[in-house]
């Protein structure tokens, strides 16, 4: 059975949607720049004729829906900096930035790392854990997106669909429970992005939508900044440094957590009072029109989840060796082996497949 949503995450995510929307539509009279273009091809209308004052009827029109569903235009992407954060990019619809060739390297996600930039894509995910404490073995299947609304602004969705690992109510270690896991909203914004670097801040909200017996029914609020740079040839670094707070923590709620595995999506929020840092290298080996293996990318990923309060939790620290390729029409192959080196050691090994699709 899931648990209530915690008002409190709920009432963060809404906070920053209304303060997101208060940014977008703002008057002239408030000093933001009347110069942005904003991308959209099949408008009748020039958005950057009509101002950031535009209405919300436009901005639903010709940058949501642009930024959503429209044809990706690259050409009309531009750098962005951080002394404009206020006043530049809202109403603005999504653009990637241009393929720099073999001058630079794209951005794209990587097994278990930060993104630390942008994308309009979705992942399916499926993780196999083995080596559990009792012998046993759990697995999990997820599904994330994310959904640019602005060039400044953007939403991710990350749903554990199934999630199936030793009972933690049970007194058999060889009993199972299987079911959905926490749904994590994260809104996010683009502090500033050039060819070679994007700064996001974010915060992930997890809303206790599964349930104590799978490792589930935690929520926790995750902010933290995150970068992506890319500062010579076709190799990338990225990171990510926030911290954890638990917002529905208990004494009888945190004795079934501390027995979960690790075994998340993407750098998930941890269930306890954490300081989260996530640190990854990769190398573009191919490039895009590669006759094998196009965008082929090799990287290794190391997150560390540290507990800041609260008793009966443990540290976390993996490192995970992983790789994607393109196999065709925006479509992207994904693999990695996540292996914790701290303990105790939730798994032995976490085998990780994704499957992605930029649309």
């Amino acid at each position: 059975m899931g648990t209530i949503v915690s008002p409190r995450g709920v009432q963060a995510f809404v906070l920053a949607l209304a303060w997101a929307t208060a940014a977008w539509s703002r008057s002239p009279d408030d000093g933001v720049a009347t110069s942005a273009p904003t991308t959209v091809e099949t408008s009748d209308i020039d958005p950057s004729e009509e101002g950031p004052g535009q209405s919300l009827e436009s901005f639903f029109r010709d940058v949501m829906a642009a930024s959503l569903v429209g044809p990706l235009r690259p050409d009309r992407w531009r750098p962005l900096g951080l002394d404009t954060f206020f006043s530049e990019g809202w109403n603005e619809a999504y653009a990637p930035v241009p393929d720099m060739g073999e001058s630079g390297a794209p951005r794209q996600t990587w097994i278990d790392s930060a993104d630390g930039a942008f994308y309009r894509l979705f992942v399916i995910s499926f993780g196999y854990a083995r080596g559990l404490p009792g012998n046993t073995d759990a697995y999990n299947g997820s599904y994330f997106m994310f959904t640019p609304i602005s060039r400044r602004f953007e939403i991710g969705w990350f749903l554990p669909f199934v999630e199936s690992s030793p009972n933690l109510t049970a007194r058999n270690p060889r009993r199972y429970a299987t079911g959905v896991g926490d749904l994590t909203i994260a809104p996010r914004f683009l502090l500033a992005e050039d060819k070679h670097y994007t700064i996001t801040t974010n915060l992930y909200a997890r809303l206790p939508i599964g349930g104590v017996a799978n490792g589930n029914g935690a929520a926790t609020l995750s902010p933290d900044l995150e970068f992506w740079a890319n500062p010579f040839g076709r190799w990338v670094f990225r990171g990510a440094a926030g911290v954890t707070v638990p917002t529905n923590e208990t004494r009888a709620k945190s004795a079934f957590l501390d027995l979960a595995p690790w075994s998340g999506f993407n750098a998930s929020p941890s269930s306890f009072s954490s300081f989260d840092g996530r640190f990854a290298v990769g190398r573009h080996l191919t490039p895009a029109d590669a006759r094998l293996f196009p965008n082929l990318v090799i990287s290794l990923a190391a997150n560390l989840h540290s507990q800041i309060s609260g008793v009966g939790h443990a540290d976390y620290f993996t490192l995970a060796p992983g790789f994607r390729f393109g196999i065709g029409n925006d479509w992207y192959f994904l693999g990695g082996l996540e292996v914790p080196l701290v303990g105790p050691v939730p798994f032995q090994t976490q085998t990780i497949f994704q499957l992605i699709k930029n649309f």
